[in-house]
């Protein structure tokens, strides 16, 4: 019998100090998981075949998640019992990382986040007047600038993210931000709370994802282009 490949994706949780973890620590994390659980995943080709697996949508270093997916690509013949592979992966995984769900469809599937929402926990009331602003600011439609660090540069640039915040709420201990993700880009966490005056001695605990809204077809950016926000300005 021929084999079938399949995608499956599985969401889980990442919290404690996993949430220092990075994007590729991560994903190698589950690499050696899914080996280890006997998953019969699909390898690229080469000298160093690697299993085809991807986790869609980057987390910044030091933020906990509820929200996390991974793709990975299998290829049998046999019938696929999702709950046996969720406990050997689950089985192979660290304290402080569970899977949450698990499906798997024929062929190839490709995920996109449109959105992406936070909650951050702080210990002491933040400065109302700022985040009042900072939420009219939103409501006006205007640029709203920061300054983003761009590594490869190694310098500082200016950076509006108005195109990529949606929505944001608070009260004396919680702040909630819902973020835009498209082809060009989003916002991180570290510049979100440069924009709200969050400091990370604030904090409670590290900030959580608590949403991510996934699509299969490549979304739009909605924002207005760069050069058109420097008149806007």
């Amino acid at each position: 019998m021929q084999e079938k490949r399949y995608t499956l994706t599985a969401d889980f949780e990442v919290q404690g100090r996993l949430a220092y973890l990075s994007h590729q620590e991560t994903l190698t994390l589950f690499q050696r998981a899914f080996v280890r659980a006997g998953l019969p995943l699909t390898f690229s080709g080469g000298f160093n075949p690697r299993p085809r697996m991807s986790i869609p949508l980057a987390r910044s270093v030091g933020t906990q998640s509820s929200v996390e997916r991974i793709c990975a690509g299998l290829s049998t013949d046999a019938p696929i019992d999702l709950q046996a592979m969720s406990r050997s992966v689950q089985t192979q995984l660290p304290n402080g990382c569970r899977i949450v769900d698990v499906e798997c469809v024929e062929g190839k599937q490709v995920f996109y986040a449109a959105g992406v929402e936070y909650v951050f926990n702080v210990s002491e009331p933040p400065d109302r007047d700022r985040l009042t602003a900072c939420r009219e600011a939103l409501a006006d439609g205007g640029c709203i600038e920061i300054q983003r660090y761009r590594a490869k540069k190694r310098k500082w640039e200016t950076f509006d993210l108005s195109p990529f915040v949606e929505r944001l709420e608070f009260t004396d201990d919680r702040i909630e931000v819902a973020c835009r993700v498209s082809q060009a880009g989003t916002v991180r966490v570290d510049e979100l709370m440069q924009w709200m005056g969050i400091s990370a001695e604030m904090l409670k605990e590290p900030v959580r994802r608590t949403a991510i809204h996934w699509q299969t077809d490549v979304p739009q950016f909605k924002g207005e282009p760069r050069e058109s926000c420097q008149e806007k300005c």
